[in-house]
C-alpha cells in the first residue's frame, strides 16, 4: 500500500489527518481524505521486494521528493551507488559552496583556493568586491552583520559555485554558512559570564531558546523554552543570558543558523545542529538534546547517546590558550575536501569510515598564481576495523609533534607554524573527514568543507546497512521506505 508524506520541519502535530511524525516528516498508511492541493500529502508507492524508496524535500517549495525505487540486489542493485551520489551532492555537505551570512561585523579572512570571484550581497544588492580568476585567494574582507558572501566560477553572480571559506581569526564564529542549518541546537558554556546567541533565519517560522542555569539538563530543563519568538526569513535575532555555567538550547520550526559568543568576549564558535554523532578532536562538555544524559564518548573522538538515535553535541572549552571553545560537528556534515587561508600550527584529522587516504598542502605563492601547492604530509589513518562509532584520528603540529593520540600533539595553538608560516591550506581526504585547528590567535575552530567534483560519484561506504545506518538514520530531512 502507498504511503503519503508532508514536509514537517517543524514537527508539528496532524490534528486533520493524523500524520505520524518522522523525523522533519509526516507519514500516513492510508490515503487522506482530501487531495494533494489540501491535504499537501505527497504520493509514494509502496516499494516492491529487493527495492527501497528515498523520501526527501525540497526546501524550496516545501514539497516532499522521492528517490527510486532503487534496487538492492547484490549483484546489480543501485541503491548504495545512487544513495552515495546524492549525498555527495547534499548541502550539508558542501559548505564552501554555500551563502556564508555575517553574524558579527569585522574583518575576515575569505578563501578561494581555486580562485573565482567573490560576491557579497547587502541590504537586497549583489556586488562583486573581488576576483582571482586564475589561481588561488585570500584576503581579508571588511563585513557588516547581516552580510552574504559567496564565490563563483565565473564573471557573474548566478553562475557555478566554486569554493568560499570564510574564518576570523579571534572569533570563529562571526561567519557561519547556510548549510550548516537545522532546526535543534545545545552547547555548554562555562566562563566569560553569560551567553549571547544570534540565531539567522533561512524562512520565515519559529523559535524558542533557553537555558538550563546549570552544567546539566537538556532542552526540557531549559528556562524560556515554553516562549515562542518569530523570526523572519533573512532576519538575525540575538539574546543574552547572564549564567556563566550553563547549557543552552534553541529550536526552531523552519531551518536557522546559530553562533554564539560569551559577554566577556571568549568562547566565540559556530554552533551546529545536534545530530546522531559528533565528532571531536578530545574529550568534551557532552549532553543529549532532549534530556541531557545519556550521551558518551568513544575515544574522545565521537559522541553518540546511549538511547539509539537521539541526538547529541558536544563542546569543547579550555585548550590551554586563546580564550575560545569549539563545537563537535555532525557525521551528516563532513565532507572530503577543506581549505584554510592563514598561518597553520597543528590539525586534527578524525575518520570515521575505515581506512582513510588524506593529503595535507600548502600554496606558498602569491595571489593569483595557480602553482606553487606543496604537500606537507599525507596519512593513512584508521583501518577497515574503524567505523562511524569508533573513528580513528591523526594529530599533528609544528614543533614536530604527532602520532594517533591527542596526547602526542600541542593542541593549544601554541606550537610553531607549518611550511614557514605558509598561509594557504588544503585538505584532501579520498573519504568525509572531520578537522579541527588552531587559528593565529590561537582559538580553536572545525573547518567546514566541501566534496570536490571529481569526487560525486565516490562510494565510500559498500553495503546498504551502512548506507542507511551512517547516511539516512541521523539525517533527519531523510527517510527511507522498505
Amino acid at each position: 500500500m502507498a504511503k503519503y508524506f508532508r514536509w514537517n520541519p517543524g514537527r508539528t502535530t496532524d490534528t486533520t489527518y493524523s500524520g505520524t511524525i518522522v523525523k522533519r516528516f509526516l507519514k500516513l498508511d492510508s490515503q487522506p481524505a482530501d487531495p494533494t492541493a489540501t491535504s499537501t500529502y505527497y504520493k509514494v508507492d509502496d516499494v516492491i521486494s529487493g527495492t527501497k524508496t528515498l523520501v526527501h524535500q525540497d526546501k524550496s517549495t516545501g514539497k516532499p521528493k522521492k528517490l527510486g525505487p532503487l534496487s538492492t540486489d547484490i549483484s546489480e542493485g543501485d541503491f548504495v551507488s545512487k544513495i552515495m551520489k546524492f549525498t555527495n551532492r547534499s548541502v550539508k555537505r558542501n559548505h564552501c559552496l554555500s551563502d556564508w551570512i555575517v553574524m558579527r561585523s569585522g574583518g575576515t579572512r575569505m578563501t578561494m583556493p581555486y580562485g573565482g570571484h567573490l560576491w557579497r550581497t547587502r541590504s537586497g544588492t549583489t556586488t562583486q568586491i573581488a576576483s582571482s580568476p586564475f589561481g588561488p585567494y585570500g584576503t581579508n574582507i571588511s563585513n557588516a552583520i547581516g552580510d552574504v558572501f559567496f564565490a563563483t566560477e565565473d564573471d557573474d553572480s548566478t553562475s557555478r559555485r566554486t569554493p568560499l571559506h570564510c574564518l576570523r581569526d579571534g572569533d570563529t564564529g562571526s561567519m557561519v554558512p547556510k548549510s550548516l542549518s537545522g532546526t535543534r541546537f545545545g552547547f555548554h558554556s562555562s566562563r566569560y559570564g553569560g551567553s549571547q546567541i544570534s540565531i539567522y533565519g533561512l524562512k520565515d517560522g519559529k523559535v524558542r531558546y533557553g537555558e538550563t542555569a546549570t552544567g546539566s539538563g537538556g532542552y526540557a530543563d531549559a528556562i524560556g523554552t515554553s516562549v515562542e519568538h518569530d523570526i523572519d526569513a533573512g532576519e538575525i535575532i540575538t539574546k543574552n543570558w547572564s549564567t556563566a555555567e550553563s547549557r543552552i538550547y534553541i529550536q526552531s520550526t523552519e531551518d536557522v543558523i546559530v553562533s554564539v559568543t560569551e559577554t566577556d568576549g571568549g568562547d566565540r564558535m559556530i554552533v551546529p545542529p545536534a545530530s546522531t554523532y559528533i565528532y571531536t578532536r578530545r574529550a568534551s562538555h557532552k549532553g543529549e538534546w532532549t534530556s541531557g544524559s545519556n550521551a558518551t564518548h568513544s575515544n574522545n573522538l565521537v559522541v553518540y547517546s546511549t538511547n539509539s538515535g537521539n541526538k547529541v553535541w558536544a563542546t569543547e572549552i579550555g585548550d590551554g590558550s586563546g580564550g575560545d571553545a569549539a563545537m563537535g560537528l555532525g557525521i551528516e556534515f563532513l565532507a572530503n575536501t577543506f581549505t584554510y587561508g592563514n598561518t597553520l600550527s597543528d590539525y586534527c584529522i578524525v575518520a570515521p569510515f575505515g581506512e582513510t587516504n588524506v593529503t595535507v598542502k600548502y600554496h606558498n605563492k602569491t595571489n593569483g598564481n595557480i602553482e606553487g601547492w606543496n604537500t606537507l604530509h599525507t596519512h593513512s589513518i584508521g583501518s577497515s576495523s574503524n567505523n562511524p562509532a569508533s573513528p580513528a584520528a591523526r594529530f599533528e603540529d609544528g614543533d614536530g609533534g604527532g602520532g594517533t593520540s591527542h596526547s602526542d600533539y600541542n593542541d593549544s595553538g601554541g606550537a610553531s607554524d607549518f611550511a614557514s608560516g605558509a598561509s594557504m591550506w588544503w585538505f584532501e581526504a579520498d573519504k568525509p573527514i572531520f578537522v579541527m585547528i588552531n587559528t593565529p590567535s590561537q582559538d580553536e575552530e572545525m573547518l567546514l568543507g566541501w566534496m570536490r567534483r571529481s569526487s560525486l560519484n565516490d562510494e565510500w561506504l559498500s553495503d546498504d546497512i551502512s548506507v542507511k545506518s551512517y547516511i539516512i538514520d541521523p539525517d533527519e530531512d531523510l527517510f527511507l521506505v522498505e
